[in-house]
């Protein structure tokens, strides 16, 4: 990929790159990575924070079903303002991007109940930086969850990369999941 000194121009040519790659998922991809996260989390106690998925991301509704849609909880994206956090067996739109999402009604869930955030991404590095859409919505919410919240990056091997470029207000994550199984990060590089 591209290299640039200003992290935020090389973010966008990675972006650039990228989007034009993340296609249709592989079906068996999915199955195996859910498979992973299942054994991964099934003793973890606390709320999951998952993703309802676009068409270029990994679907993770398996996951709940095996674990429990009681276990879930699922951001909205409002017109305005940060994200807001909803329990994911509530009542559900469809965003104008194509994903559910909770009403706008919906009753919000306090932050310091997640044990894990699984975050979708563009792509991910070994050593935790997460290169997402752009919109800065993730970073923002994983500044606000408690600190001991495990911070899981879901992507294909195909995307993983050893070094992605990031910034200082970039929430790392603390853990992969993939194909090849869940796995902690190697250390931030900023």
């Amino acid at each position: 990929m591209a290299a640039d000194s200003d992290p935020a121009s090389a973010k966008e040519i990675w972006r650039k790159e990228l989007r034009p790659l993340r296609t249709k998922i592989d079906p068996s991809a999915e199955v195996t990575v859910v498979a992973h996260l299942v054994t991964f989390l099934e003793h973890v106690a606390g709320s999951f924070l998952f993703y309802r998925a676009m068409s270029t991301e990994l679907q993770l509704d398996s996951l709940a079903d095996q674990l429990g849609w009681e276990r879930f909880v699922i951001t909205r994206t409002p017109d305005t303002g940060p994200l807001t956090v909803h329990p994911a067996t509530g009542s559900m739109e469809v965003h104008r991007f194509g994903y559910v999402q909770p009403v706008v009604t919906a009753e919000t869930v306090p932050l310091n109940s997640v044990s894990v955030a699984l975050v979708p991404a563009l792509a991910v590095d070994t050593r935790g930086n997460r290169l997402g859409h752009g919109a800065g919505y993730y970073d923002e919410l994983l500044s606000r969850l408690p600190s001991d919240c495990l911070r899981i990056g879901v992507s294909t091997e195909r995307f993983i990369f050893d070094e992605l470029p990031s910034e200082p207000h970039d929430v790392p994550m603390t853990h992969l999941a993939s194909e090849a199984g869940v796995r902690p990060v190697t250390g931030r590089v900023s």
